[in-house]
């Protein structure tokens, strides 16, 4: 550093400080930007707990309360005082009219994939279920719905669950 004495004046090169921030900048928005994705819940529906790490992607969904058996909010099936899934309604394990609306939708995804190329979508997107279950109900009934859905050829299911705080 130059005395005031001798004329000299000192100067500070800002390029370098430039450079740190502009990279501490692009560091923090790679961090903290986030991609929410709102499920709404339906009444009566407690979700189980777990720490999310991975967001959802948008997908068709399922909701099992402790009534009913909600698909896609276009058919519901009332569960019986048992929590279980009426006789009536169930074929060879699977959920018949669950199986029906399950093939209705893949149908109308399979058209939105060949309608809309430039959406970029893969099998695995037209084929992926968002499944919200009451924590209480019993797994046979969630393994009717997965037979359903499996039959109507969905075969990749993202769950559900509540987000706790490790704090």
């Amino acid at each position: 550093m130059a005395s005031v004495d001798d004329g000299e004046g000192f100067s500070l090169n800002l390029y370098p400080i430039l450079d740190v921030f502009s990279i501490l900048i692009v560091f923090l928005l790679m961090n903290f930007s986030t991609q929410g994705q709102s499920v709404e819940s339906t009444a009566n529906l407690e979700l189980p707990k777990s720490e999310i790490r991975l967001s959802l992607d948008s997908a068709a969904s399922v909701s099992i309360t402790k009534e009913e058996i909600v698909v896609q909010g276009n058919l519901t099936i009332p569960l019986d005082a048992n929590g279980d899934v009426p006789a009536r309604f169930v074929d060879q394990g699977a959920i018949r009219p669950a199986f029906e609306e399950f093939e209705k939708l893949a149908e109308s995804q399979k058209t939105l994939k060949n309608r809309d190329q430039k959406l970029g979508l893969t099998d695995s997107d037209i084929r992926s279920l968002t499944l919200e279950s009451d924590k209480s109900i019993a797994f046979r009934v969630i393994r009717r719905v997965m037979l359903s859905a499996q039959q109507a050829e969905f075969t990749s299911w993202k769950l559900a669950v509540d987000k706790i705080n490790l704090d």
